[in-house]
């Protein structure tokens, strides 16, 4: 059978013939394609016509002077047009009044909870002046300019010069001359063309767009007269869908569907955010001045000198080996370096003295009243052992310190090696933190146990120590002052613990000072 007549048969009562199925389908997109006015493609010889290089042209005129200027605008310079065009005055200076700069100046004087409540009352003043219709035209306006920051830098240079060779960039002072080129060349430059102009809001006014980038930068780089006239252009080849047929016909592709994601954009609450986080940094700053002024005035009335160096490997020299190599760090070398020298300096001495004399001298009424004080007092002993075993152990010569320094060289070329450095600081840290933590739940339960028996001591009938007379004596008639003066230092030493932020694991109840 012919080919002629097998065509016509094919035409009368059709075919399962898949290829031929396709090319039926072309054809008619062909045929579709001829109907508009827009002569973008030859199907007969696979070409894209100069016509599509003018359609390009024209809209490069147009935008090419923006192109520099969104090139250097990052998504951050955009909220802050949008928001400075956006916003009231009044609003303004509400955001202005929270910032370092000015939270700085208000601060004078004033406690970290006082700032606090300034950057609270403030953000939350700011968020209820604004309604729903400011917001969603805020987040219109950002959308909107994404948009045209993402379709402006499309890069129309790229495809023009296949259609011209010896075109120049931004250079629009000769008419360029435009051929025909084979369709293969451009099919994914047109796909991407439409995911950034397809999802242009058409139908939308573009206005404000125009007006916020000439508040910002003096000048409008983009007429909006121009813009206007790409736009209905635009429209109208995507209205008629003429690219996505001469997509399908290049790519003999007829399932060929276009792809764009319109995505709405939100500005206020990640501006909200980073607002507060600013704001929050300036009082972790103030509150970190703070707590080390503390931190120093507590190390004078503990040790009688900011000077203190007890480890020898858990320090904060050390530390810095791993810091640089992004691995982590000894997190609580001060904290932990304060507490061994406490321990050593007064726990095993005036403490101790202190501990002999009430728990083993003293005459209780009731034994189980003494229990938790002694407890305390053999657990905080402990703690210094187990805080010597530690450093001991980061050694280079032991446990943990030949790891470290068999692994440390690698840390930044070998993921494992890496990763078990981090696991070995996680566990030295973990167990200083519970050291650190175990001392202020001893040295609080040692005070609040002294307390107790500094109220009986001065009681006319006692009624849990009977022999204070003896005991008293025993001390050189200096049992009193030795008992406030270890409350106080128990109560320092809590205090000073504290100002490390270590998290506690129970609820512990602090001393009080006398």
């Amino acid at each position: 059978m012919s080919n002629f007549f097998r065509d016509f048969i094919d035409s009368l009562f059709g075919t399962d013939d898949p290829e031929k199925i396709k090319k039926r389908t072309l054809k008619n997109i062909a045929k579709d394609l001829s109907k508009t006015k827009y002569k973008f493609y030859k199907h007969s010889t696979n070409e894209v016509e100069a016509s599509l290089g003018k359609f390009f042209y024209e809209i490069y005129k147009i935008i090419s002077p923006a192109q520099a200027m969104f090139q250097t605008s990052t998504p951050n310079t955009l909220k802050a047009i949008v928001l400075d065009y956006s916003l009231s005055e009044a609003q303004k200076k509400l955001i202005d009044e929270i910032s370092p700069d000015n939270l700085s100046e208000f601060a004078k004087g004033k406690s970290p909870d006082q700032i606090a409540e300034k950057i609270n009352s403030t953000e939350q003043e700011f968020v209820a002046s604004m309604n729903n219709d400011q917001l969603e035209k805020i987040d219109s306006l950002y959308t909107k300019l994404i948009y045209l920051k993402n379709f402006c830098t499309y890069d129309f240079y790229f495809i023009l010069k296949k259609f011209d060779p010896h075109l120049r960039e931004h250079d629009f002072t000769t008419q360029p001359s435009f051929r025909n080129i084979n369709g293969t060349y451009i099919a994914e430059d047109l796909k991407n063309f439409i995911s950034v102009a397809w999802v242009l809001q058409f139908d939308e006014d573009w206005t404000d767009v125009f007006k916020s980038l000439r508040m910002a930068k003096g000048v409008e780089p983009i007429t909006l007269p121009n813009w206007k006239k790409a736009m209905a252009r635009m429209k109208n080849v995507k209205d008629k869908k003429v690219l996505e047929m001469v997509i399908k016909l290049i790519t003999e592709n007829p399932g060929y569907e276009e792809h764009f994601n319109q995505t709405e954009y939100y500005v206020i609450d990640e501006y909200i955010t980073s607002v507060r986080k600013a704001a929050q940094e300036f009082l972790d700053k103030v509150k970190s001045q703070l707590s080390e002024g503390k931190i120093n005035e507590l190390l004078v009335q503990i040790f009688g000198s900011t000077s203190i160096s007890t480890l020898k490997n858990y320090t904060a020299v050390n530390s810095s080996i791993y810091e640089r190599k992004g691995v982590g760090s000894f997190l609580f070398t001060g904290a932990l370096n304060y507490l061994k020298c406490f321990l050593l300096n007064y726990t095993k001495r005036e403490l101790r003295e202190l501990s002999d004399i009430l728990l083993v001298r003293a005459e209780w009424t009731n034994h189980q009243l003494a229990t938790p004080m002694s407890e305390a007092f053999h657990k905080i002993l402990e703690l210094s052992e187990r805080i010597t075993a530690l450093d001991t152990k980061l050694a280079e010569s032991n446990e943990y310190g030949t790891k470290l320094k068999t692994y440390i060289p690698r840390a930044d070329r070998d993921k494992e090696a890496n990763n078990i450095i981090k696991m070995l600081l996680n566990d030295i840290n973990e167990e200083a933190r519970e050291c650190i933590k175990q001392a202020i739940q001893y040295f609080a339960t040692y005070g609040r146990n002294l307390k107790m028996l500094l109220e009986d001591f001065v009681r006319v009938k006692p009624e849990i120590v009977l022999n204070w007379k003896d005991i008293n004596h025993f001390a050189e008639n200096r049992l009193k002052d030795m008992c406030v003066d270890a409350y106080k230092k128990l109560y320092y030493m809590v205090n000073l613990l504290q100002q490390f932020k270590i998290e506690k694991s129970i609820e512990d109840e602090v001393p009080e000072e006398e």
